[in-house]
């Protein structure tokens, strides 16, 4: 396996520990525990009823279900040098693991899968302005310069 593979390999392990463990929050008391459900309802990814924006910790962990994936592409568009196939493979990836949350007692959910693609999006995109800004540091400089323009002219007197 070459080495260029590996931080792919290694997030997309964080990845399917965090989405399959038995509960999210325990995580964060780093309590690693599965349940295994051999014959899910598959209908569930379905399900939309338990979308709640006014959750912070809905919010929260959609956010972080877009930050985990562009996080994926980015390592992944670096290791097959091709977006269209790091978006793909990503894409992918985001199915596998709502699919397979169904088995770990998990409420996997197409939903979560559209705002994994989202998050695999925004990365790409990101990488194309970075790209076109001529690196990470020329970009964060346009992007400082933009926001401080906005800015003044958002000034209240």
């Amino acid at each position: 396996m070459k080495a260029k593979y590996i931080p792919v390999l290694l997030w997309a392990l964080c990845i399917l520990v965090a989405t399959n463990n038995y509960n999210f929050m325990a995580l964060f008391a780093h309590d690693v525990n599965f349940n295994i459900r051999l014959f899910p309802n598959l209908s569930d990814l379905f399900i939309t009823s338990d979308i709640h924006l006014d959750s912070r910790l809905y919010v929260f962990q959609k956010t972080g279900h877009a930050l985990s994936f562009g996080v994926l592409f980015l390592f992944m568009n670096q290791a097959v040098k091709d977006h269209r196939v790091a978006i793909v493979l990503c894409s992918l990836f985001a199915l596998f693991t709502e699919f397979l949350q169904l088995f770990f007692e998990r409420s996997g959910r197409l939903v979560d899968v559209v705002i994994d693609i989202a998050g695999v999006y925004a990365a790409y995109r990101l990488s194309v302005y970075v790209r076109a800004q001529g690196g990470v540091i020329p970009a964060f400089s346009d992007a400082a310069r933009r926001l401080s323009h906005v800015l003044k002219g958002d000034q209240t007197h």
